[in-house]
């Protein structure tokens, strides 16, 4: 017997980006665990990763490339599949131009081996791309507008708070190692304040609860900042050195009072005021956002609204404070070959993720003639599914690459399957919570001889005779990835295997207070968001009401069990749909029994479940679910921000009976 124990890391797109270490005898791994020695990990991981054992033995996984035959799928050999795509796109270079081909991809694998397919495309002369985000772009613009970019505080700083406001944010189910250092600054005397219309499970640790109506956090915010302003518990030194445009910002939020916030928010003013003082007077304090306060078409203000209580209060670049969304420090270290391909380009177009289906159907100069999906299930995460699912019937060429059947998959013409993490080398970084760069370590070959998408893409590039495309092996292509990093930090590649990399002298952003906004200062008041025609300082903006006929609005969290769609392969059971006892008495719904929830989109079948834990007016269902269960995404508008052109999930809204 061979056994031995091999350290992986968790590529999915996830806040923690866990460290793995997997126990393997004679080539099969028998179990796998959180590793110990990682600083973030410390032994334990969430359900999700879990189940990364189950996917790489799961009976339903692809082994082997699949092509449909007759509404059927039959399985191919790598040279077929790689004869067939290397034709097809090479005709179809011929016949429309490389425009004719999209891309479609997501965040479903983090790691850098797999952003090979950027690289082959822009060799192959550029083509029409994703642009916009359904995951966080609407916050990302914002806090490029207020500090130049996105950085976050180590987890570790927030044991220096005094305050800490979790806003729209659920670690309990999407950020579980988040949650330790929360218990831990509450038991050392911190006051942990959460705020959500939905009364999360994340609740139990703090040590207040404030529920609000969803989408009017911005409203909230702005009224903190009134009496903030009012009551003198500013940082006056900090705004008149490091501050742009608060006199601006000031005068537009002068009128915006807490009993005016209440009517909007649904929050006693009482509470507003005190919420601000203890903010305002209870320093350092602290803001830990979640994505799901930027997914309305006013998702940009807002974060641009709270991230000003931060500005105001002097609680930017100091141990404790924050206003905490992304943390991009590693990401932006990396380039190599990726980078350099772009030179390639000769046309690229766009399109926006959220309106994939309507893009399709309406561009024609030239038309869309072959889809790659890569890393992603856009016929499952992506809005308004019944237009998308028709517009991509009638490409003629289409390919998947996954793990497993997906909707997505089903409808391609050629599958090819994928290889799992622990079957490849391969680096992992966060660029949303952790500040660690993992190593991730091959742990058993690929099963059936699959190819990795490194390899597949590669061996494509020779058959089309792509003479630029660099014929290196993919260590020398992650080396070169993270030549910037290794060179900034006299880091080098060898050392970055062997141990967990954080950037020294990163755990608070913005100490020195050189911000890479135009100006250097934080901007209040933004030249770069008046020029974008937008509102030049923070402002909030109501969004889309419902009506007589579709009164409940709409939220579809993150469940505990799945990232997104791709642990919902193991589930057959419907969806379940969470309702207040108020809405449930006045739509007669019963726990248990099943209700029909329509939109102007569509229609799902759900479980009803009683649960006060959700706020009125409000239908709350988790989002992954295939097609199969029934996909909450068919009844979801497809709409955006005002900037950053990020999906607005949470502007969408429904009726509910009794079936």
């Amino acid at each position: 017997m061979n056994k031995e124990e091999i350290q992986f890391a968790c590529p999915m797109d996830c806040f923690d980006v866990c460290s793995f270490i997997a126990e393997v005898e004679d080539g099969r791994v028998l179990r796998i665990r959180g590793n110990k020695e990682h600083p973030m990990t410390k032994g334990y991981g969430c359900s999700k990763g879990a189940q990364h054992l189950e996917r790489l033995y799961h009976r339903d996984r692809l082994l082997h490339p699949k092509r449909k035959v007759g509404g059927k799928f039959k399985d191919i050999s790598w040279e077929e599949a790689l004869d067939e795509i290397s034709f097809k796109l090479k005709e179809i270079r011929e016949k429309y131009g490389s425009l004719a081909v999209l891309h479609y991809y997501d965040s479903g694998y983090g790691g850098m081996s797999k952003t090979v397919d950027k690289m082959f495309f822009n060799y192959y002369g550029g083509i029409t791309v994703p642009r916009g985000s359904l995951c966080w772009g609407a916050g990302i613009a914002a806090q490029k507008y207020d500090f130049g970019e996105s950085r976050g505080h180590h987890p570790k700083d927030h044991l220096n708070a005094k305050t800490i406001i979790i806003w729209g944010r659920n670690p309990y189910n999407t950020n579980i190692h988040l949650m330790e250092y929360l218990r831990e600054a509450k038991k050392s005397g911190a006051q942990v304040i959460l705020i959500d219309p939905i009364q999360t499970k994340s609740a139990e640790i703090a040590s207040e609860y404030i529920g609000i109506r969803p989408g009017t956090d911005g409203a909230l915010a702005l009224a903190m900042a009134h009496i903030l302003i009012a009551e003198e518990l500013v940082d006056k030194k900090f705004i008149k050195n490091h501050v742009k445009g608060f006199e601006e910002f000031a005068d537009s939020i002068k009128d915006f009072t807490p009993d005016k916030a209440s009517k909007i928010t649904g929050i006693d003013q009482d509470v507003i005021c005190r919420l601000a003082r203890d903010y305002g007077s209870n320093k350092p304090s602290c803001i830990i956002l979640g994505y799901g306060i930027q997914r309305y078409t006013n998702g940009g203000n807002t974060v641009r609204c709270i991230d000003a209580l931060g500005a105001i209060t002097g609680n930017i670049g100091i141990a404790g404070g924050g206003v905490n969304y992304a943390n991009k420090s590693i990401a932006s270290y990396v380039g190599g070959e990726v980078e350099k391909s772009e030179r390639a380009v000769k046309n690229q177009r766009s399109y926006s993720r959220t309106f994939l289906g309507k893009y399709i159907e309406e561009e024609n100069d030239p038309p869309i003639k072959a889809i790659f999906v890569t890393k992603a299930n856009p016929l499952v995460q992506g809005p308004d599914l019944n237009q998308t699912i028709k517009a991509f019937e009638k490409i003629e060429f289409k390919v998947v690459i996954d793990m497993f059947m997906t909707d997505t998959a089903k409808m391609a013409d050629l599958v090819l399957p994928c290889t799992h993490v622990m079957e490849e080398d391969d680096f992992v970084c966060s660029s949303m919570f952790s500040p660690y760069l993992n190593y991730s370590k091959q742990v058993i070959k690929p099963r059936a001889g699959i190819i990795g998408e490194y390899e597949f893409f590669r061996l494509l590039a020779k058959k089309m005779e792509m003479v630029d495309y660099p014929d290196i092996e993919k260590d020398i292509f992650l080396q070169r990835a993270l030549e910037p990093l290794t060179e900034a930090f006299q880091i080098s590649y060898q050392n970055l295997k062997e141990d967990f990399y954080a950037i020294s002298n990163r755990d608070i952003p913005w100490e020195e207070k050189q911000f890479t906004t135009p100006s250097g200062k934080y901007e209040l008041y933004s030249d770069a968001a008046e020029r974008d025609g937008l509102s030049p300082f923070p402002q909030y903006i109501p969004t889309k009401e419902g009506d007589e006929k579709y009164p409940l609005r709409l939220l579809t969290p993150h469940p505990k069990e799945s990232l997104h769609s791709q642990h919902f392969v193991f589930r057959d059971e419907i969806p379940t749909v969470y309702v207040h006892e108020d809405t449930a008495q006045r739509y007669s719904l019963c726990s248990g029994e099943c209700a029909e929830i329509t939109s102007p989109k569509g229609h799902l079948t759900a479980k009803v479940v009683v649960d006060n834990h959700v706020g009125k007016d409000i239908l709350m269902i988790y989002e992954g679910w295939w097609h199969k269960s029934g996909s909450v995404n068919f009844l979801i508008e497809a709409a955006t921000s005002e900037m950053g052109e990020q999906a607005a999930y949470y502007d969408s809204y429904c009726s509910i009976e009794p079936k």
